[in-house]
């Protein structure tokens, strides 16, 4: 207490932070997602009635400490270069309370409090997280000496849950399907924090790839309504052995694709077919040209004679292989008629001219 001007040996901190008390709440991880409510039992001290925190039987039993004359401590004065210090220690005999207590409280054994039990409903909000902490104002230990009152911190832990984990707001597991369920699509059960759900696995899905189903996920528990998602990664299953039935179903569809990829040669090469064969069409029309002009010149003449001519079919039918297009060969071949029958109308007229003044000639 110690003497006014004096010093207080009482290092005790008399505020609320000494009355707080701290309280672990273990929820599931349902209750978590969704919160509620929990009843618990809190264990808290509270001033002693019986000695009225004292900690003696009776008041007769607190005697003033000899050895520290009550002051809880003691004094030493000490001269240094730079002035007077005094050093200040606590008293071990009373601790610095300068007080003896001859005969404790039986109650409270002379601690001055006493642990008591009260229940406790707390409300938990929903989408809580593992080390949430819920403060509760005046509800933790109670000094009614000198009026304070701590607050009850409610630590929460949150459990495990076989197959599901969270992240922020939402909710992962892990899925396995058959690899012809991943190829043709299919619906599968799966577990939620609301229970089982149709999951809907899209054809063609590939190992690792995840599918949600929204809104399943954990609210925010500053906004409830907003609400994270459930996120499934699939897991592709192959087996590593299978039936001579199915080995050669696979073989079949493994047979599809390679003809599959093949398709698009193949009419490649049916398109370069159907451009040969026009183009062996047009050569033969070609070659026809040729032959009705020999006809019209007149074929009875001996073949040296149209040596010449039959050389000059053979060269047009060659340019088949030199044009770059059929086209080109055919126009180049019609220019050539033209201009051979042209020469050849010229030649035999100029013959038959010659012939006529011979003939006068010989006449005369």
């Amino acid at each position: 207490m110690g003497e006014p001007g004096g010093f207080n040996f009482n290092l005790r901190n008399n505020g609320s932070n000494d009355l707080d008390i701290w309280y672990e709440l273990h929820l599931n991880f349902e209750e978590s997602i969704f919160g509620g409510e929990r009843e618990i039992m809190v264990s808290y001290l509270e001033t002693c009635n019986d000695c009225g925190g004292t900690g003696a039987k009776t008041s007769s039993c607190v005697k003033s400490c000899t050895d520290c004359g009550g002051k809880g401590g003691s004094t030493k004065s000490k001269r240094t270069p730079f002035g007077v210090a005094i050093e200040v220690s606590t008293c071990s005999s009373c601790g610095g309370k300068g007080k003896i207590i001859t005969d404790k409280c039986r109650r409270c054994s002379g601690c001055c409090k006493v642990k008591v039990k009260r229940s406790m409903r707390i409300i938990i909000p929903p989408g809580v997280a593992d080390g949430f902490t819920k403060r509760i104002r005046g509800e933790g230990n109670v000094d009614k000496k000198s009026g304070f009152a701590g607050d009850l911190f409610v630590v929460l832990r949150i459990g495990a849950k076989q197959g599901i984990w969270r992240d922020g707001l939402n909710l992962y597991s892990k899925i396995n399907v058959d690899y012809t369920e991943a190829i043709l699509g299919t619906v599968v059960k799966v577990e939620t924090v609301e229970g089982i759900k149709d999951l809907r696995i899209p054809c063609g899905i590939q190992p690792g790839d995840a599918v949600k189903l929204s809104r399943l996920g954990v609210p925010d528990v500053n906004k409830p309504s907003v609400r994270g998602d459930h996120h499934f990664f699939v897991n592709v299953l192959i087996p590593k052995d299978i039936s001579n039935k199915e080995r050669k179903l696979i073989e079949e569809v493994a047979s599809l694709k390679v003809s599959k990829r093949s398709c698009p040669s193949d009419g490649m090469h049916e398109a370069g077919e159907s451009k040969e064969r026009a183009s062996i069409k047009r050569t033969s029309r070609v070659a026809s040209l040729w032959n009705s002009v020999k006809t019209f010149l007149g074929r009875r003449e001996s073949r040296e004679g149209f040596a010449s001519i039959t050389a000059d079919a053979s060269s047009a039918l060659l340019l088949r292989s030199h044009c770059k297009s059929d086209s080109s060969l055919l126009t180049v071949s019609y220019f050539s008629v033209f201009v051979f029958t042209l020469i050849w109308t010229l030649m035999r007229r100029n013959k038959n001219c010659c012939i006529g003044l011979n003939q006068r000639k010989h006449t005369s």
